[in-house]
């Protein structure tokens, strides 16, 4: 029988590499599949974050609502990144992906209405 490695416990890092290219492709994926054809209204994506709680606030909140919504995302990746373990790259990772599927479903919900 063999000692386990430190993996196995997830506690080795997951190379920054691997940690860009998930966060990058993840973003890719939720920005296309919110709404391909608004390129130019991509800065405003995070208020889905918001339009999933209240689409009022997310419509009407003004710029502190947005740079909340952009608080919300600098946080988590300042978290992400400085992750030192598998498991919490991995925990951390789906915390991005709930958000993301939340915002996306914000976002279709305020196109759909207007």
């Amino acid at each position: 029988m063999t000692e386990p490695t430190a993996d196995e416990f997830g506690k080795s890092p997951v190379r920054l590499l691997y940690k860009i290219i998930g966060y990058v492709a993840i973003w890719i994926v939720a920005l296309l599949l919110t709404a391909p054809g608004l390129w130019p209204l991509a800065w405003m994506f995070p208020l889905g974050l918001v339009a999933v709680v209240d689409r009022h606030t997310a419509n009407a909140g003004g710029w502190g609502v947005l740079i909340g919504c952009y608080a919300v995302y600098l946080i988590h990746g300042f978290f992400y990144f400085r992750s030192k373990t598998t498991t919490r790259t991995v925990i951390l990772y789906g915390v991005l992906v709930v958000l993301l599927i939340g915002n996306i479903a914000g976002c279709r919900d305020m196109m759909r209405s207007h």
